[in-house]
């Protein structure tokens, strides 16, 4: 996975993810999208030859970007997780 900043204003920060598809990127704006701080993310795939997705975040209140992406990211993180454990309690009665 490639990350660029592209651009990173007072409301809005644009990155570049190089490497990643809709899988990732569209959990990420789900998660960025429950984040209180968050007034809108989405994200763009120019082309599908393209190995580069654009990733854009604006918040609420000149809120830190960093943290509001470390934040989602750690929350799309734990549930993740959490349907992993499950599946495999899951797996674990069938066998």
């Amino acid at each position: 996975m490639k990350l660029n900043i592209v651009k990173e204003e007072d409301d809005l920060l644009q990155m570049a993810v190089g490497g990643e598809g809709h899988t990732l990127l569209n959990l990420l704006q789900h998660f960025l999208q429950s984040n209180k701080d968050v007034e809108m993310a989405g994200y763009s795939k120019p082309h599908p030859l393209m190995d580069r997705s654009f990733l854009y975040v604006y918040t609420k209140k000149k809120k830190d970007h960093t943290k509001v992406l470390l934040k989602s990211a750690g929350d799309a993180t734990k549930s993740v997780n959490e349907f992993l454990k499950k599946f495999d309690a899951q797996l674990a009665k069938k066998r």
